[in-house]
């Protein structure tokens, strides 16, 4: 049976940063990734928005954001490696009771120096043509849906969007450059416990004996038994399928999200939206989150096309064991045209006549507590997840802080010398406050 100081179980952002973060802090230690799929990412990071924010009104994860948007920063502007990352901002547009709602967040943002701008609704017309701030009252279609006039917007600057693989890539690249080994096409299918001391009892662990993982049961690529001195569990929506047969509480749900790609190619008014100058250098429309349902667009210039999503809360069931193919999770064109697009075209008439050349569906794994992200020691088996759809935007501070885990320190390291509580994220001593601002 092979033997490993370290395996990480999932290449995703969060097991790929983790697993960095490890192998760069524990240079002597042998460190093991496994991933049921092909390549880095292309599980539920290959299928998200990619987008990120550091406008949350918990200060966890403000700071959590904040200093992983910092870091990836560095590695674009200042060691100049590509990781398609565009600060093209964050724009939420709001009726009336948000405006009133969201003014206390806004204020305890500036309060902990988060950058973020309030638009009048006039101002907000003057920088975005087209935009219907105040709906015909005879609308029975609008009237029906409960849509509300605009009153006002707020800005985030440091927001954008990022390419998910070239990123996962970079940790991956340097995570293997140190020495690192990373096993593809190969399922895990199962923690090994053991007792600590073992006795050579048949039926150990015992429940008077003290039982710990010992390893991982794989098969594919690589197949049998692979002992492990630590386990590092990062599969994000499937954590729950590794953690619950050995008792131990995943705290994840996941939910299926869509993602409907718009072509704006040959269609005047749909570019012209695309490129609104005035919020970023790039001249580019910034994400645009609308009063009704979360329904959300982000623009992808270099296809010139619009992403268009939507956050469905109640209507859409939680999933505690996903199936292994995401593809089993497809999306809905119906969701589309019956649910996002009458909300999109009230609002922006220039999406009236638009509809998906393609979409596709994949998992948010969320903590229905607090929507923040936790990272939590059992022994020697290291649990994070539950990044309630912001992993990549969280997800170099989250790898450090599996790292000062490993390494049983209070407090990580995150980018800039920001020194972070490992146990706020935890769950036996939490101390986060509830993320009130989730899209």
């Amino acid at each position: 049976m092979p033997v490993y100081d370290l395996v990480v179980v999932g290449a995703g952002i969060m097991g790929l940063a983790s697993a960095y973060y490890l192998k760069l802090n524990n240079p002597s230690k042998s460190v093991l990734v496994l991933d049921r799929f092909g390549a880095p990412g292309q599980g539920n990071t290959g299928r998200s928005n990619a987008m990120f924010r550091n406008t949350f009104t918990s200060s966890d994860n403000q700071l959590l954001a904040n200093t992983s948007i910092d870091f990836y920063l560095h590695l674009q502007n200042e060691l100049k490696l590509d990781i398609g990352l565009q600060l093209i901002g964050y724009l939420w547009l709001l009726s009336e009771s948000q405006v009133a709602k969201t003014e206390g967040y806004v204020q305890g943002m500036k309060r902990n120096g988060i950058e973020v701008e309030e638009y009048s609704v006039e101002e907000l017309r003057r920088l975005v043509g087209g935009v219907v701030t105040n709906l015909d009252r005879d609308d029975e279609e609008a009237n029906v849906m409960g849509l509300e006039d605009i009153s006002g917007a707020v800005f985030g600057p440091k927001c954008g969007r990022l390419d998910p693989e070239k990123l996962v890539r970079f940790y991956a690249n340097e995570f293997m450059r140190l020495g690192g080994k990373i096993a593809f096409k190969t399922n895990v299918e199962g923690l090994l416990l053991g007792p600590s001391r073992k006795l050579g009892v048949e039926g150990e662990p015992f429940v008077w004996q003290e039982a710990e993982v010992k390893g991982v049961r794989v098969a594919g690529g690589i197949s049998g038994e692979i002992e492990a001195k630590s386990v590092v569990v990062a599969c994000g929506a499937w954590n729950n399928e590794l953690l619950e047969p050995i008792g131990v509480d995943g705290h994840v749900k996941a939910k299926k999200r869509q993602l409907f790609s718009v072509s704006a190619e040959n269609d005047g008014p749909l570019l012209s939206l695309l490129h609104t100058r005035g919020f970023n250098n790039l001249g580019l429309i910034p994400l645009v989150i609308l009063p009704k349902s979360g329904v959300h667009f982000k623009p992808v210039s270099e296809e010139r096309k619009f992403w268009v999503a939507c956050e469905d809360e109640v209507n859409r069931p939680y999933i505690n064991i996903p199936d292994r193919d995401l593809d089993s999770y497809r999306a809905e064109p119906s969701y589309y045209e019956r649910g996002v697009h009458p909300v999109l075209a009230a609002y922006f008439p220039q999406f009236r006549n638009a509809r998906p050349e393609s979409m596709w569906a994949g998992l948010y794994a969320y903590n229905t507590v607090d929507y923040l992200p936790y990272a939590f020691r059992e022994g020697n088996l290291i649990v994070v997840g539950g990044d309630s759809g912001s992993g990549i935007m969280k997800g170099d501070a989250l790898g450090r802080i599996v790292d000062a885990l490993y390494r049983e320190g209070a407090d990580a390291s995150l980018y800039g010398g920001v020194e972070y509580g490992v146990s706020k994220v935890g769950f036996e001593r939490r101390d986060v406050k509830r993320e009130e601002w989730v899209i």
